[in-house]
Formats: C-alpha cells, structure tokens, sequence
C-alpha cells in the first residue's frame, strides 16, 4: 500500500503530515509505534529550513512502514551535536534513534527526500465493546 499527500510550508500542516501517516497506518489496522512523532519532525524541518511544499508518502508491505517527505530545497540536513540546554535541533536525531533504518536522496535541480523505516507496528487496538448499564 502506498499513499502520499502533499502540504503547504505552515506550522499548522505539520499537523495535517502527522494525522495523514497515522490514518493511513491506522485504515491498514495497524498502530503508529514512533511514526507521527517522526513524521512530526521531519515535516517541522521542511516548514522551517526548506521552506517549500512538501509531500508525505507512507509505504506499508504488512511489515514494515517507509515515509519520505521531499521538499523542494537542495540543501542537506545534518544530524547536529546539541547542548541538554538547546530547544531544537534534536529532529534527525530522534530519527536516527527511533527508526530502523533512515537517510536521504538527493534530487539535482528539485530538493531531496529524507525518509526513515519502522519495523514491528503492532495490530491497532480495537475499543473495548460499550457496556450499557440500566
């Protein structure tokens, strides 16, 4: 399964990228483990460093889920060294970490995709059957 959607450079799409993987995910039934938290940050830095569109696609074989976003700018992330004290800078890191594999594909003349893989998302959680009490 494969699907992709394409968002506007506002903080307020950061949002939209993040829901758009977990219902995804989700119509596939499963769970979304890190991945809206690592879509989060990987949309947060094509809103503020690439400042162009960009597109979420969520790949899904049954076992494991790859989610690029490309943008428009060239320009290369780097995984930066921060202070406990920092208030940013720790996206590509909590990629690095919490995914299973991650890295990025230059496109000469039209930016990059950066993407990352997770592995193991379990079965989503179904809601308890409702009990009506007279």
């Amino acid at each position: 399964m494969r699907a992709s959607r394409t968002f506007e450079p506002k903080v307020q799409h950061v949002a939209d990228a993040r829901r758009f993987a977990t219902d995804v995910l989700r119509a596939e039934g499963r769970g979304t483990g890190d991945v809206p938290l690592l879509v989060s940050e990987l949309a947060t830095n094509a809103v503020l460093h690439a400042r162009s569109d960009f597109t979420v696609q969520v790949d899904f074989d049954g076992e494991r889920a790859r989610v690029e976003v490309l943008d428009r700018n060239p320009r290369l992330p780097a995984v930066a060294a921060v202070t406990s004290e920092a208030y940013s800078g720790r996206g590509l890191m909590l990629v690095q970490s919490l995914s299973s594999a991650w890295g990025v594909e230059t496109h000469p003349g039209d930016g990059k995709t950066i993407w990352f893989e997770v592995s193991g998302l379990p079965l989503a959680q179904r809601p308890a059957p409702r009990q009506d009490h007279p």
